[in-house]
């Protein structure tokens, strides 16, 4: 008598996705999951345009010591079917939002020697350093705590070539490559 599995059955809707993160993110896993479901969100490799969107569901209950990381597992509706048994997806679970944040592009932030700084437009159009405290960067975007209020006009490319009191010919966001140029 052989025990060789003749058929696996795989549940397709729910389904279920398997991930690992660093130990050091558990506490915080651990604190925002007790206040409500987090979202965990997947999307795949060969189309990074289709998402599916899920809730935390398992946190085991060891650390992983060869790799230092937990396991988590999430559960997806998959009524559209986008996930299937086996395959690879990139994983961002979401373990907070922030409400009324300023933030601005990362590559605005300039390193000087008092500390990281923006250029930021005035009315004129001339140009003038200001010293920012930043805090987390997300997506490419650093929340600004500090130092720039919503809806200033900051340079974004071409800090190089700027000075205080520099102008400079601001271009919208949407129609190019950089915020703001020079004359």
């Amino acid at each position: 008598m052989s025990d060789v599995a003749l058929v696996v059955i795989n549940q397709i809707e729910p389904i279920f996705v398997s991930f690992g993160v660093p130990e050091q993110f558990l506490g915080a896993i651990r604190k925002n999951s007790g206040d409500r479901k987090l979202l965990v969100q997947v999307s795949l490799q060969e189309n990074a345009a289709k998402v599916s969107h899920g809730v935390l569901s398992v946190i085991d209950n060891a650390v992983d010591n060869t790799t230092g990381t937990i396991r988590l597992k999430a559960t997806f509706d998959n009524q559209d079917r986008i996930l299937w048994p086996g395959q690879l997806v990139n994983v961002a679970l979401t373990l907070d939002t922030l409400a009324n944040v300023t933030t601005i592009p990362a590559e605005a932030v300039q390193a000087g020697q008092q500390g990281q700084f923006v250029y930021v437009v005035k009315a004129d159009k001339g140009t003038e350093i200001r010293m920012v405290t930043v805090g987390r960067t997300v997506d490419k975007k650093i929340i600004i705590e500090k130092g720039v209020a919503p809806g200033e006009t900051i340079v974004t490319d071409g800090q190089l070539m700027l000075y205080p009191g520099a102008h400079v010919q601001p271009v919208a966001a949407e129609k190019a490559e950089t915020g703001a140029k020079l004359p």
